[in-house]
């Protein structure tokens, strides 16, 4: 990802729900709410931070 502001407001429910499970979201820039990610059922993968999973 890149840390235009267009990233930060995407519908990541919406591309959740349509994505094959597990779902993973790797985050580069660390600009995206990490927590709320988790919490729609993405495992999140933060760059220099711990992950939050599912497993």
């Amino acid at each position: 990802m890149t840390e235009w502001d267009i990233y930060k407001d995407l519908n990541y429910e919406k591309i959740y729900n349509s994505m094959i499970k597990p779902a993973f979201f790797f985050d580069g820039r660390n600009i995206v709410d990490h927590q709320r990610l988790f919490e729609i059922g993405f495992n999140v993968f933060p760059i220099g931070k711990s992950a939050l999973t599912h497993f």
